[in-house]
């Protein structure tokens, strides 16, 4: 799996940050439980999630993206922050090693064997009791018109996998 987000490094964050807030807080909300467990953001990008995660007094926190580009701004965050650059179908990590793996919206860019792949990984990596969490969008017979486009015109600027 390769990484196609010079540009999308860039441009991420002013781009989506206030429109994805509403749900990073969601998940946050939703992790609370797991405020002293070992959580992993897989495809973390500019690694917002656990940025707010460790605003909000979240401590084991592990970030992984493939981008080189979306790390570096990652990195620009409190240090204690473990930030990975590995491919998300192939990490490091042991067997059973984190409480929560979060995915977020980094499935639906990939083919279906990548998207099975990181699926996979992140089971591998889980605890038997852990929480997977996955934050994506698909389109159904309920998506508006104005909604296709609007998510074709992102699509578009993020380029790579993101728009085929």
């Amino acid at each position: 799996m390769k990484s196609n987000y010079n540009l999308m490094a860039k441009i991420y964050d002013p781009i989506f940050y206030l429109a994805l807030k509403p749900i990073r807080i969601a998940v946050m909300n939703e992790l609370l439980k797991y405020k002293e467990k070992m959580i992993l953001d897989l495809c973390c990008g500019t690694g917002n999630q656990i940025k707010l995660l460790l605003k909000h007094g979240f401590r084991n926190l592990y970030c992984l993206d493939i981008s080189d580009s979306m790390l570096e701004i990652a990195k620009r965050s409190d240090s204690s922050i473990k930030i990975y650059n590995e491919d998300a179908t192939k990490t490091n990590f042991n067997n059973a090693r984190f409480d929560v793996v979060i995915i977020s919206f980094a499935i639906h860019e990939k083919d279906r064997n990548t998207q099975q792949a990181l699926i996979n990984e992140a089971y591998r990596i889980i605890k038997k009791d852990g929480l997977m969490l996955v934050v994506d969008y698909v389109f159904d017979n309920k998506t508006t018109k104005f909604g296709r486009i609007l998510m074709s015109i992102i699509e578009r600027i993020a380029g790579g996998e993101h728009y085929r």
